[in-house]
């Protein structure tokens, strides 16, 4: 967190957040739902002591830049801000670690569900997404927590059961609208639970009878109050439907060298196994495998998979990938998130039954594989945001991923590290990202970037070196390709992960 700057999205829900706070005006983000705001605003809202004028024209697409002048341009403690509304992302994280402990635990025991919080805990976008202020890392947590305590309440639907249930599922969909997953969760589970046998009793088919409404009403319940008393809940429907538009148009996609508008259905498993370590990818195999090998053998019957302890985190990821892939925004892998822990979950329930009923030199490759997987995301620090796994073969985002997966704007400390440590004095600089450079002490041109950048005083004399973010160097989201006589250049140095350092002298002009 330290040696990471701010992030593109994260300046948006603290500072609109603590707006809202301050004014009662939470529109200038519709497309997300409330609860954000509240989790980073509340940080931010208690450590500022100015705020942008309201007589601006402030709206929802105005929000990069409310959140620029609240943060670096009113007086405010930008860094101490930051930090406080961060410390929300890092408690989530640990709360989804935990939770991965305490929610595995019944049926893993207490090895395999520590096995599970490991595996948490050392994956890289789970560690990059807990270091910033975004709502990835809590919708993260909430959709774990869902999973587990709807599966609870269909195996036992009793009304506080059903209750709690239905809160949570309030919650984590008011932190994210791809929350509103867990509501086909339920219904996947009900259908497993009535199939294990439990359609014949009926004590629990009145049970669920009854538990529908128990849910319905507080799910309702909780939100209306997450929106102040909107009890016909327009706001959050209105927003939801203002994602759901900009998501049936897509979004320009990188993958592989490759541009598109829309995506690919394929992006997000490719983009997983770019973005998780080799070792765990082998792990969540061996975990398959078993699973498909004691199927095959047939020892235990349709319904005994059906009430297995495992249905939960399994229906929870299968269905959160499959509504991802079918979406057209392959942006960012952070977006299949709430998958990492559940497949966790699963990969550690293999690597428990291959430790149980293994040999030493079965033990010895889950250690390795276990070990590995550590190695490999610290081999990275503090980059776990631009992490690319050994599936990349030595490629950079430039060739592989880009936008979220790699380049989100966090390299700004580095490169100002950088520029000290080889003094240079000021660079040629096209940044993909929302905070101003020269709020972290960088001297620079401005080439064309994604946002705007601010026109310092110009040098008779262009600078040396040229500094681009990757995802601009692949073409996307600039008119004319400016940056296509650079993707074959060699750069010097790849500064936090996704800054491109080139050497003017070597390339010629530009």
């Amino acid at each position: 967190m330290l040696r990471t700057s701010a992030t593109f999205d994260e300046i948006v829900f603290l500072s609109v957040g603590a707006r809202g706070l301050r004014t009662g005006d939470y529109s200038m983000v519709d497309d997300h739902p409330r609860l954000a705001q509240y989790l980073f605003g509340v940080p931010a809202w208690l450590e500022a002591d100015h705020y942008p004028p309201e007589s601006a024209h402030w709206s929802w697409i105005s929000r990069y830049q409310y959140s620029r002048v609240f943060l670096w341009g009113v007086g405010n403690a930008s860094e101490r801000i930051l930090m406080a509304a961060r410390l929300v992302g890092l408690l989530c994280g640990l709360g989804t670690v935990l939770g991965a402990f305490f929610f595995s635990r019944r049926y893993l025991g207490e090895w395999g569900a520590l096995l599970a919080a490991g595996l948490t805990a050392f994956l890289p976008d789970v560690l990059a997404q807990s270091g910033v202020a975004y709502n990835d890392i809590a919708v993260t947590l909430g959709f774990l927590a869902g999973v587990h305590l709807l599966d609870a309440a269909v195996r036992r639907p009793a009304p506080g059961r059903v209750a709690l249930a239905a809160g949570v599922t309030a919650l984590t969909a008011c932190v994210k609208y791809s929350g509103l997953l867990l509501f086909p969760v339920l219904a996947g589970l009900l259908v497993l639970e009535a199939a294990s046998g439990r359609w014949r009793e009926r004590p629990w088919l009145r049970a669920v009878a009854l538990g529908i409404p128990v849910f319905a009403a507080v799910f309702w319940g909780v939100v209306a109050l997450l929106y102040l008393g909107d009890w016909s809940l327009s706001d959050f429907f209105r927003g939801l439907h203002a994602l759901t538009k900009s998501s049936s148009t897509g979004r320009v996609a990188f993958l592989l060298g490759q541009s598109r508008d829309g995506g690919w259905w394929y992006f997000f498993p490719v983009a997983f196994a770019l973005k998780t370590p080799l070792a765990f990818q082998l792990l969540l195999v061996a975990a398959a495998a078993l699973a498909v090998t004691g199927a095959v053998r047939g020892g235990d019957s349709m319904r005994e998979y059906a009430a297995h302890g495992l249905r939960a985190p399994a229906l929870g990821a299968i269905l959160y990938l499959a509504a991802a892939m079918t979406s057209g925004f392959n942006i960012g892998v952070r977006h299949v998130l709430p998958t990492m822990p559940l497949l966790c979950i699963l990969a550690a329930a293999g690597g428990k039954v291959l430790w149980e009923g293994g040999g030493r030199s079965v033990r010895a490759a889950v250690a390795v594989l276990v070990a590995g997987l550590a190695i490999s995301t610290l081999g990275a620090y503090p980059n776990f945001l631009s992490y690319l796994s050994e599936d990349a073969m030595g490629r950079g985002p430039r060739e592989t991923l880009v936008d979220s997966n790699t380049d989100w704007g966090q390299g700004l400390l580095q490169l100002r590290d950088f520029m000290r440590s080889h003094r240079i004095e000021r660079v040629a600089l096209g940044y993909f990202g929302s905070a101003p450079p020269e709020a972290y002490g960088i001297r620079f041109v401005p080439l064309p970037s994604f946002l705007e950048l601010p026109d310092p005083p110009r040098e008779a004399q262009a600078p040396r070196f040229i500094v681009v973010s990757a995802t601009l160097l692949t073409g996307n989201y600039l008119h004319g390709d400016p940056y296509a006589a650079l993707r074959q250049a060699r750069p010097v140095a790849i500064v936090g992960g996704s800054l491109y350092v080139f050497d003017r002298a070597a390339l010629g002009t530009l």
